[in-house]
């Protein structure tokens, strides 16, 4: 779509959602990042999956990358409160066994470092992160046996949450919303260039707006006869 008629087309639905609502759009777009990513590893359970989703939405991260083998992907809808309709979702469910290398193959032409959690008190400490060192995409793996073989070789940096009991070991939706609280308030803290771009910003207000408004496949029809007519 060309710029002018994209925003001219993203004015007029504006034009059908109410002003406070609007501002909230605003201010989270100002507040969505692509610098960090996240990569939910074959989970086997909807309710993490959801949890993690909606984590991702509360932190502001947008893109979201979904490797799930043999299985279809299924969101337990009370657990993730709608959040994967304002999130990008990358999903790998296709070639068995070939869905985890091949998203951690996209990430890194995309740019990301892959960064994965485990429980090894040897690995880095999540509190020590640099996030500086450029976009990173962190990974979490399967309930039962963590990140596959496949990601492990893979990986740029491994890192670990503190813990103090004897249980060492997190849920994962848990550890994914510690990472992110963590690695977030790092983010906004430094002088890393993390916000999308303008035109990033543009496409994902159309996306919500066509995603939030009524009938909107009608009222762009009549958005687009209005442009023939005059």
């Amino acid at each position: 779509m060309l710029p002018d008629k994209k925003k001219g087309l993203i004015n007029y639905l504006r034009s059908f959602k109410l002003e406070s609502r609007l501002e909230i759009f605003d201010q989270v777009l100002g507040l969505r990042t692509r610098y960090l990513t996240v990569v939910m590893e074959n989970f086997e359970n909807s309710h993490n999956i959801s949890a993690v989703l909606r984590s991702c939405e509360c932190f502001g991260i947008q893109d979201v990358y979904l490797i799930k083998d043999n299985a279809p992907l299924n969101f337990h809808k009370y657990v993730a409160m709608g959040s994967y309709k304002w999130l990008t979702l990358n999903k790998y469910n296709r070639k068995k066994e070939l869905n985890s290398l091949k998203a951690v193959n996209d990430l890194k032409a995309k740019g990301y470092k892959i960064v994965a959690t485990t429980p090894d008190p040897n690995a880095f400490s999540l509190t020590d992160f640099n996030i500086d060192e450029g976009p990173a995409a962190f990974v979490f793996g399967t309930e039962l046996t963590g990140i596959s073989e496949c990601i492990k070789q893979k990986t740029d940096h491994f890192i670990t949450i503190p813990t103090h009991g004897f249980t060492q070991s997190l849920n994962v939706s848990v550890s994914a919303a510690i990472v992110l609280n963590t690695i977030t308030q790092k983010l906004h803290s430094s002088r890393v260039n993390w916000s999308l771009s303008e035109n990033e910003k543009q496409d994902l207000m159309l996306e919500w707006l066509r995603k939030s408004i009524p009938k909107v496949d009608l009222i762009e029809k009549r958005f687009y006869d209005n442009m023939v007519l005059y």
